[in-house]
């Protein structure tokens, strides 16, 4: 599988900190948090927590959730700096990599390819960027109501 181009130099730039952030009422979320292995639960007062997160400056936080919670952590860490370099929207048994970055869509084919496993390959990637993009793998999913995305965020620049 085909590492992310260019992920050297931004490791080099901006380290290894990562945080995983998933919607436990999604199923695509909680096998995001599985397979990704430590991610925190979204909860309480958005605003807050992810003004948390990002003080903590981590040079990348993915995540599933639902739009709107995509909406208010994105928002904040663009005010903290950061732009998302990937999102993803997962439907049922599929996923399409809707906005990638340069240097970011191999993750999204990744996402793409591993079709209803996309939330585990990208908890998988996540959890440890440094490898190789993870294969897909068969599961068993049930579709969650409405939209799930998964996305990444990291510094500007």
């Amino acid at each position: 599988m085909p590492t992310l181009s260019g992920l050297a130099t931004w490791r080099w730039k901006h380290g290894d900190g990562r945080v995983l952030l998933h919607d436990s009422s999604l199923d695509a979320g909680r096998r995001f948090a599985e397979a990704g292995g430590r991610s925190l639960a979204i909860e309480g007062d958005r605003i807050r927590f992810a003004r948390k997160i990002f003080a903590a400056r981590p040079a990348l936080v993915a995540g599933v959730s639902r739009h709107a919670d995509l909406v208010l952590i994105a928002d904040v860490a663009a005010e903290m700096g950061y732009t998302l370099a990937a999102e993803f929207e997962g439907r049922g048994q599929k996923c399409s990599a809707s906005r990638c970055r340069p240097g970011w869509a191999a993750l999204g084919r990744v996402a793409n390819a591993a079709g209803q496993g996309w939330a585990e390959a990208l908890g998988s990637w996540a959890a440890d960027p440094r490898g190789p993009m993870p294969a897909a793998r068969a599961t068993a999913v049930r579709a969650d109501a409405g939209l799930a995305l998964g996305w990444v965020l990291v510094p500007k620049g």
